[in-house]
């Protein structure tokens, strides 16, 4: 059977992603149709008023628990699964409630779907962090903007269903997500560079500019999906349309540009986009209001669902170079989102229900200018952060290939010949280590030594990273743990790495990499 690399060198796709093509992760789009159903009435109106701003309060608030237990202790593999199952879990029974409470008008019962849909989509949503973090920029791009499409065509289709249905259809997505999330962790993403943890250098100002600049953008699209009044403005099929099909048409813009077109793809390209497309909404509002007010909300929510892909393939892109664990990375970021756009909410709400005047519409227009200005002013820079520009590709120089004759054996004898004196002198000063000791290197050392063996036996990345963990004395469980992987990928990595070093043992990789 090919393995990752194989099947990447005969598909063209793959030669663009840097991958073979991976459906499974895809399985974002089904998390996306069921959020879109249960949390915004599959948008036939702007929200779904008191029920959206309560459910989206709890999960911003689930976001910072989450993002503070995994600073305080990163996550473990079964911890992760666990998140994916309750989940699943919540998600389906607050779909259950939401039709119970809208069969029977009971107030108490829709509140508690709220609180339960809001806990809930940020478990389901949140798994897939840890998912999407293995993967390279081009295919994290691809598969992020992919699922957003894929997740507002479903989400169109499912709103000109009769809303029973509609909320019935919807209670099987977060089935389809889990199964597919956790087929996604098991194949292989194929080779992918070694990404440095250069965002743990990054000033702590940077972390703030970031946060700061969603948290008013967030606020300037909270005020313009309840404007002017507060309450939510009604989509006929011509806005929807307008609404999920804009998101769709981005969408594939972004990734025939980045990915087919090869452009470099620049967080001020895409921030650009998210200002225009508010600045434009806000603009048909204040005005043309009236008839055009649907449509105006319509390119909002452009803008809104839009900022789901940027953020997503943002933060996948940050937690790849930081060793802070990827669900304090996404937690944080994303409460800083949702909890200032549900302010923004509230806000608006709270001057419609004070009594809608001029002096109040000019003041709630002036509250956006500001905020999109001071994101403007926070964000729109590629040179936030300062140690490495967002997007920017790890790449690594094609190396030279070795001579065919090469071989582990003349390679290692030729090491060791060079590296007796100074052998010799080590052992003198600290005595014989384990043979695991010797082999285990970090920081310079390790990519010494994974820059020797990817160069001198043609190992792909992936190999690469295999046989410096097998050469630290690593079981096969943990590097599967450690890189993602499931241990048969790992077994079958293994065999490639003992096949081209010509070794046939652990001991003999070990002795190989302390010799060379």
């Amino acid at each position: 059977m090919p393995n990752a690399d194989e099947t990447a060198r005969a598909n063209p796709l793959a030669t663009l992603t840097g991958g073979p093509f991976l459906p499974s992760f895809l399985g974002l789009a089904a998390t996306r149709v069921w959020l879109q159903s249960n949390l915004f009435a599959s948008y036939t109106q702007s929200d779904d008023g008191m029920f959206t701003i309560v459910n989206q309060l709890f999960y911003g608030l689930a976001m910072i628990v989450g993002g503070t237990m995994a600073l305080r202790k990163p996550f473990s593999k079964r911890a992760r699964m666990a998140v994916a199952w309750l989940g699943f879990a919540i998600m389906t029974f607050s779909t259950v409630l939401i039709l119970a409470g809208k069969e029977t008008n009971a107030v108490a019962i829709l509140a508690t779907a709220s609180v339960c849909a809001g806990i809930g989509s940020a478990l389901g949503g949140g798994m897939w962090t840890t998912a999407y973090v293995r993967l390279g920029l081009r295919q994290s791009v691809l598969y992020g903007f992919l699922s957003l499409a894929l997740g507002s065509a479903g989400g169109l289709a499912l709103s000109f269903l009769p809303e029973t249905l509609s909320y019935t259809t919807s209670m099987f997505m977060p089935a389809l997500a889990l199964l597919c999330y956790q087929r996604a962790l098991k194949v292989d993403v194929g080779a992918q560079p070694a990404p440095e943890p250069v965002y743990d250098r990054e000033p702590r100002t940077t972390m703030l500019f970031i946060f700061g600049g969603l948290a008013v953008f967030g606020l300037a699209l909270g005020v313009s999906r309840g404007f002017p009044a507060g309450e939510p403005v009604p989509m006929d099929a011509v806005q929807r349309i307008v609404h999920q099909m804009g998101v769709v048409i981005v969408s594939l813009f972004i990734i025939w540009w980045f990915i087919v077109k090869r452009k470099r793809l620049s967080f001020s390209f895409l921030w650009r986009i998210e200002i225009m497309l508010v600045a434009a909404g806000m603009l048909v509002l204040s005005v043309l209001p009236g008839h055009f007010t649907g449509l105006a909300i319509a390119v909002v929510n452009i803008a809104d669902t839009l900022m789901l892909g940027v953020l997503w393939v943002t933060l996948q892109d940050v937690a790849r170079h930081t060793t802070t664990d990827v669900y304090a990375v996404y937690g944080f970021a994303w409460a800083s989102r949702v909890l200032s756009r549900d302010a923004g909410r509230v806000l608006v709400m709270a001057l419609g229900a004070a009594g809608l005047s001029s002096y109040a519409v000019t003041a709630v227009i002036g509250i956006v200018v500001f905020a999109l200005a001071a994101s403007m002013a926070l964000l729109l820079s590629d040179g936030i952060p300062r140690r490495r520009p967002l997007f920017a590709q790890d790449e690594r120089p094609v190396p030279e290939r070795p001579k065919a004759n090469t071989n582990a054996a003349t390679v290692a004898a030729e090491g060791a010949a060079a590296k007796e004196v100074g052998h010799a002198g080590a052992k003198k000063i600290g005595g014989e280590r384990d043979a695991a000791g010797n082999a285990a290197e970090t920081g310079a050392d390790a990519n010494e030594a994974g820059d020797w063996l990817r160069d001198t036996f043609d190992l792909s990345e992936r190999e690469t990273q295999v046989a410096l963990l097998i050469a630290q004395g690593r079981s096969k469980a943990y590097i599967a743990e450690a890189l993602f992987l499931s241990e048969n990928t790992v077994r079958t990595h293994a065999k490639n790495v003992y096949a081209k070093l010509g070794v046939h043992s652990k001991q003999e990789l070990i002795d190989l990499a302390h010799n060379r």
